[in-house]
This record gives structure tokens, sequence and C-alpha cells, in this order.
């Protein structure tokens, strides 16, 4: 390739990559997508205080919670590989029992997630939005866990899931009790 081509080549992947940088900007701020709060903020291992009752501002932060996941599941997936599965309230700067979970192709809002039952393992890699200096660590979780929690529309709701999917949920029902993934065995 002589110089005019690379410069041309790298002109064009320049401008494309700004111009892929603007249309995430733009969607961020069209989405409400917000800053996630990062580590060592100590609202990150404070426990969240239970939602007493599904009104306009509990939707409004579920909703900004599941547009800035998916925002971040964008720019993670393009610039990590990545894709994001979940989020709580106190990774937004509230301190409020409300996460979003990507669980088999459907996004779940729960809203006062209660564990009542757990057993098995399961280790996997896991990340969080909050650690972005911790990289991907193998965490032990259990690998199956029911539970209960309450919807947008108020209705109490029992989940059962394992493996990959109980991760994910046992991880943000972590962050909403202050505990993040470098707490847990198998961190290394």
């Amino acid at each position: 390739m002589n110089r005019r081509a690379f410069l041309k080549f790298g002109l064009c992947g320049s401008l494309a990559a700004a111009g892929g940088t603007g249309l995430l900007k733009i969607y961020k701020h069209a989405s409400g997508a917000k800053d996630i709060i990062a580590y060592p903020d100590p609202i990150l291992r404070a426990t969240a205080a239970p939602v007493e009752q599904i009104d306009a501002g509990v939707i409004s932060l579920a909703e900004r919670l599941i547009a800035t996941v998916r925002y971040y599941s964008v720019t993670g997936f393009f610039s990590k590989a990545l894709l994001g599965r979940g989020l709580s309230a106190p990774q937004l700067g509230v301190s409020k029992r409300v996460m979003v979970c990507g669980i088999q192709g459907r996004i779940h809002v729960l809203v006062n997630p209660q564990l009542v039952e757990q057993r098995g393992v399961y280790s996997g890699y896991e990340s969080c939005l909050s650690l972005p200096d911790h990289g991907r660590r193998v965490v032990c979780r259990p690998g199956f866990i029911k539970l209960l929690y309450t919807d947008l529309d108020g209705y109490r709701i029992q989940l059962e899931t394992a493996g990959e999917y109980a991760a994910v949920l046992s991880h943000e029902i972590d962050h909403l009790n202050g505990i993040l993934y470098i707490d847990h065995p198998g961190y290394a």
C-alpha cells in the first residue's frame, strides 16, 4: 500500500470512528443513559433502601437503568466484545432496591428482589461497570436461585434460574447489599 492510500485509509477510519463515537453520544443523551458510579464511591458499599411504592420516580429510575445497561452493552460489545446484562440503582447513585437484568432474551425490572432459595455452585467470568480497573475475574456463585420480586405493575413475581443467569442476578442483588464481585471466593 502506498503512502497516499495508507493516509486515505487512516483518514476514512478516523472519520468512521469519530462518527460512531458521535452517534453513541447522541444515543446516550437521547436515551437517558447515565454515567456509572465507580468504586470506591461509598454508595457501592451501602445497603440500598427498599422501595415503598411503585411511583413515577421508580418507573423513571427503571427507564434510566434500562437505557444505561443498553448503552453500556453496545459500547462494551464494540470495545471489549462483552455484553453487559445487569445494572442496579446504586450504580447510578440511587440507594434503592431496584435492578434490571437481561435474562433469557428479555430485560427484567426487579423491585425489592428477595432471594428465596439458592443451591449448587457456578463459576464463571465476571466484570463490573462500577469496577472498570479490575477486569474480568472468575467468581463462584450459586448454581441455582429462586427469588421473589415486584414488577413495575406492582405484581409479585417468582423467578427461578440457573447457571449464568443465576450469576447475573446474584451479582446485581449483591450490589443492592453493598457487596462487590471482588469480595467473593474465586476472585483471582
